[in-house]
């Protein structure tokens, strides 16, 4: 341990580089908008060579009254917006398609977070890295050797924290089929589903299974085997294995050291070594043995006593790091099974929740980045057609461009927002005919089988009530029948 102080002593300015080379990698990721925002302005504010004076010297104009610069200007701001904006409806189908499998609630694993499970095993496996780099690395002097024990304890750190990791996940997944099965078993209904994908929803379809069972809607969205089963827990084995092996492997490696560490110390005892007499060895050679034997056999009890409690705290020491050891990967198993995913969309629909708990939070912070991006794009467009009519002056102004640059008041990055939301409006085609020719009859959509029965169904049965009601009389039948009456009364 004092050589690996002594290690981080000498390089702790390589060392402070690396932690803030670290730390300012999670700031871009977790503050990625918020940085390309700000290099973006600082970039269009440059005063030789930014965007702004560039683009100031372009006054061509598009048919709708605003300048290609603007445009150019307004669309790159519109892209910030642009990547933050999530669906409403997808936010929606997110959280259904997370509640559908059970995993509503879960969050990804923070970067700070990986950090710290990555940064325990590093420190835990130090010690047992160093001893190994003293038999991989035979003969290296002690510097080399403590580069090597830094790069075997994060080797062995990295690997460790993967398969933790995946053996939480699979743990996760192998509990919601057995939830599913477990539910599935328990449905009394004689027209039960069998337990087995029925189609392939997924996150902008999730609603193909909205009437199916909630066992159903589980599986459709696992990964599983044909039979529907847990299966074989094939990571989880192999981290157990893994952490076994390695927490044994230590404590055997620790304690063997230890041992040649001590079988080299009984070269020397009481300041005797080869070839060297010390005072108080001579003077036992030259006293009898029968004066010296009680002192040398209490003398060898004591020494005796010291080692062994020496190979017992040892010992201890070793069983309660193998022991810390193997209760670090039992934590990061439970926070592989607490954080981790088992749907096969899961993860995007987490992303698409992000932190926010309601659809009305997420569109109020959506609003709010809105209006900084908004301000941010403004004063650059107001910089820019500042410019513009400076550039235009000098260059010769027409009237055109004198009347479009009074009326830039109403080309704002508010109204260039408003304009790309808008929905595009289909266009008609009108077909027209001229007076002798017919207009071409509409094309008939094609009949179905279901529609197909009804119609023939309805004509049947209007036929056949036509047949059954009364025929009713005609005007010129009614005559001849009233002058057929009159002419038989004459004759009476």
């Amino acid at each position: 341990m004092d050589e690996i102080l002594t290690f981080l002593s000498t390089y702790r300015l390589a060392i402070s580089l690396i932690l803030v080379l670290l730390v300012t990698t999670i700031i871009l990721i977790k503050w990625w908008s918020e940085v390309k925002l700000f290099w973006k302005s600082t970039f269009y504010s440059m005063p030789v060579i930014g965007k702004t004076k560039k683009l100031a010297q372009n006054a061509a104009r598009a048919s709708d009254g605003w300048y290609h610069s603007e445009k150019v200007l307004c669309e790159d701001f519109y892209s910030d917006i642009r990547d933050i904006a999530a669906d409403p409806e997808m936010y929606d189908k997110a959280k259904s398609y997370l509640s559908k499998v059970q995993e509503n609630g879960r969050k990804n694993l923070s970067i700070f977070m990986w950090i710290v499970i990555i940064g325990l095993v590093f420190v835990e496996s130090l010690g047992f890295a160093y001893i190994l780099s003293g038999y991989t690395l035979p003969g290296a002097s002690e510097g080399l050797q403590v580069k090597g024990a830094l790069g075997i304890a994060f080797l062995i750190s990295a690997v460790l924290v993967w398969l933790t990791h995946a053996a939480g996940s699979e743990m996760h997944k192998r509990g919601l089929i057995k939830k599913a099965r477990v539910w599935w078993n328990h449905d009394n209904d004689p027209d039960r589903p069998a337990l087995k994908p029925q189609g392939h929803p997924t996150l902008e379809k999730n609603e193909d299974d909205d009437n199916a069972p909630q066992y159903i809607q589980i599986i459709n969205r696992l990964d599983t085997n044909a039979q529907v089963t847990p299966g074989t827990p094939i990571w989880t084995m192999i981290a157990f294995v893994a952490i076994l092996v390695i927490a044994v492997g230590a404590t055997v490696v620790r304690y063997e050291t230890y041992k040649q560490e001590k079988v080299a110390e009984t070269s020397f005892v009481g300041g005797e070594r080869t070839g060297e007499l010390s005072l108080e060895s001579l003077i036992n050679k030259s006293l009898p043995s029968d004066l010296t034997a009680p002192q040398k056999e209490a003398d060898n009890r004591a020494t005796q006593e010291k080692e062994d409690a020496a190979d017992t705290a040892n010992f201890t020491t070793f069983a309660i790091l193998a022991v810390l050891f193997i209760l670090i990967q039992a934590m990061g198993i439970g926070i592989g099974h607490r954080y981790g995913f088992a749907g096969k969309e899961s993860k995007l629909a987490r992303q698409i929740i992000g932190n926010f708990k309601s659809r009305s939070e997420y569109e109020s912070w959506f609003e709010r980045k809105k209006a900084a991006i908004t301000m941010v794009a403004q004063k650059h467009l107001t910089n820019l057609q500042a410019q513009m009519r400076n550039y235009t002056q000098a260059m010769g102004i027409d009237q055109a461009d004198r009347d479009a640059h009074m009326n830039s008041g109403n080309r704002t990055f508010e109204a260039f927002f408003n304009m790309k939301q808008q929905p595009v409006k289909q266009t008609e085609i009108i077909v027209e005919t001229k007076p002798d020719q017919k207009p071409e009859p509409p094309l008939k959509k094609e009949e179905t089988a279901e529609e197909m029965e009804a119609r023939l169904r309805a004509e049947l049965l209007a036929e056949k009530a036509a047949q059954e009601a009364p025929r009713k009389e005609t005007e010129e039948e009614m005559r001849e029948r009233l002058r057929k009456e009159m002419l038989s009364q004459g004759a009476e």
